[in-house]
């Protein structure tokens, strides 16, 4: 069984690692990460050694690597992920969903939307407006 601690610890990034040294270790967390069956623990974690964007990149890397089938449940946490796209792994996640059918991805668009309206979230709605126009390409 795969220890979900050990990953986020080959994830974080640390500047007492060199960039090939990281590059090792994230790719050790990515191999890992496949055989975990929920990805929850890869939605933007919160580490409590302050770290917690450190690994987001990484988790996002995990996230984009499955099928769409696997992400159907958590399309709507996936679009939240898009609130900032200056998110570490932002990118990842709105370029990994614009690749969805998008009638697998409009009722989480239009949740997301509403939510964004409710909480006067322009930069979430312009940033969901760029994910609509990625995604007619």
């Amino acid at each position: 069984m795969v220890n979900i601690d050990e990953i986020y610890e080959l994830f974080t990034w640390d500047s007492i690692y060199t960039e090939e040294e990281y590059s090792l270790r994230e790719q050790q967390g990515l191999e890992l990460a496949k055989s975990v069956k929920y990805l929850f623990p890869f939605l933007q974690p919160y580490i409590p050694n302050g770290k917690s964007k450190s690994v987001w990149e990484p988790c996002a890397k995990v996230i984009a690597d499955r099928s769409d089938e696997e992400l159907i449940p958590y399309l709507n946490y996936l679009f939240e992920w898009l609130q900032d796209l200056n998110w570490p792994g932002a990118g990842i996640i709105i370029n990994r969903l614009a690749k969805m059918p998008k009638a697998l991805t409009d009722e989480a668009l239009k949740y997301s939307k509403l939510s964004a309206e409710k909480n006067q979230d322009e930069l979430w709605l312009a940033w969901l407006k760029e994910f609509e126009n990625r995604q007619a390409e």
